[in-house]
Parts: C-alpha cells; structure tokens; sequence
C-alpha cells in the first residue's frame, strides 16, 4: 500500500530536522574541541562516499551549466 504524500513529507521534514540538528551539533562541537573537530573532518574527507558523492554533484552541475549555456545562444 502506498504511503501517503503527508506522510512522505513529515518523514522528509523529521529527517532534515535531525540533519540541521546534527550540523548544529558538530559545530558546537568543534568549538568546543577545534582538535577533535579537525580529525572529525580529516576522515570525513578521507572516506571515499562523500568524496564519491561531492564528485557526482560537482559533475551534474558542470553538465547542467553546460546545457543550461548551450541553449541559451540557439
């Protein structure tokens, strides 16, 4: 049975909550302890999902530009 579009969006809604809190979070936390913080982000940079995932929208964005670009001078 298929969820309902108000149920789709409060799941949606509850899950960027609880990311906006996170963020909050992890900058609190990186004032509190700029060390800590530091070896948070290196290996966050250094696993490959993120990397992986901040490429694909690098290059989706790039594609787009491009098309977006392309047909504005027909």
């Amino acid at each position: 049975m298929p969820e309902s579009i108000m149920n789709v969006q409060g799941n949606a809604l509850k899950n960027a909550g609880d990311t906006v809190a996170s963020a909050v979070g992890s900058v609190a936390g990186a004032v509190a302890d700029p060390k800590g913080a530091l070896k948070q982000v290196k290996s966050a940079v250094s696993s490959p999902k993120p990397l992986a995932v901040a490429a694909g929208l690098a290059a989706a964005y790039a594609l787009g530009w491009r098309h977006g670009h392309r047909a504005a001078t027909r």
